[in-house]
């Protein structure tokens, strides 16, 4: 990485070696650029102008998460912090950026004070566990929608209601292998995204070096045979 002045001579540019011809890479802001790269994976390539990366990066980071959500019944991205409740899993998918950020919110709400996700939508919430108190209305949308769960699973506890089964046991026998095969491509989409998320921020791995450049000019300058 390193800095140049434009042709008018305003603010210093971040730029990059690309290591397949030694050409200059704009990075622009290269904060920014990370940002994006995480929030939409490919997102702060194409800010650059590096639209063919871009367009690579966030199809196949996408695609390898929502395949992963499709394999795993949509019950893979979830996020808990509860001890002995620990979703290790999400530390990865997060790396996946804004397609993840549910799973937190929907965590909040449900162990907050409200007792339910937001709407009362089990879409990336947390599996529940035995003894765990949840809202009415929640109760009841799991009841008539959740095909492992009727309202026999809760317990009155006016004037919330108390799970006495264990949720993620229920997707682990539905869903089978799916499950963590599911886990895995969304984990590994979080995990490539933190590649991209660093060459949006510093350019290309393995940047040639002066040697390298110079050599690199030498062979274009020598005259074919």
């Amino acid at each position: 990485m390193a800095h140049a002045r434009d042709r008018h001579g305003r603010a210093p540019r971040i730029v990059a070696v690309s290591p397949d011809d030694g050409g200059a890479i704009d990075l622009k802001n290269p904060a920014l650029a990370a940002l994006l790269a995480w929030a939409v994976p490919g997102l702060g390539h194409l800010y650059q102008g590096r639209l063919f990366k871009g367009r690579v990066f966030m199809g196949a980071i996408l695609g390898a998460f929502l395949a992963g959500m499709w394999l795993g019944g949509g019950k893979v991205v979830y996020a808990s912090w509860k001890p002995g409740d620990t979703r290790w899993p999400f530390v990865c998918q997060a790396g996946a950026g804004l397609v993840a950020l549910p799973a937190a919110v929907q965590a909040l709400q449900l162990h907050g004070v409200a007792r339910q996700p937001l709407f009362s939508s089990p879409f990336m919430a947390p599996p529940l566990v035995a003894g765990q108190y949840v809202s009415r209305s929640y109760a009841e949308r799991l009841a008539a929608t959740d095909p492992d769960i009727d309202a026999e699973d809760f317990f009155d506890r006016p004037p919330l209601k108390q799970f006495r089964g264990d949720q993620v046991s229920h997707w682990h026998r539905r869903l089978g292998h799916w499950f963590e095969i599911g886990t895995l491509y969304t984990m590994l989409a979080g995990m490539l995204n933190v590649l991209v998320i660093y060459d949006a921020w510093a350019g290309p791995l393995g940047s040639p070096t002066d040697d390298d450049r110079k050599a690199h000019r030498a062979a274009r300058r020598r005259p074919q045979s």
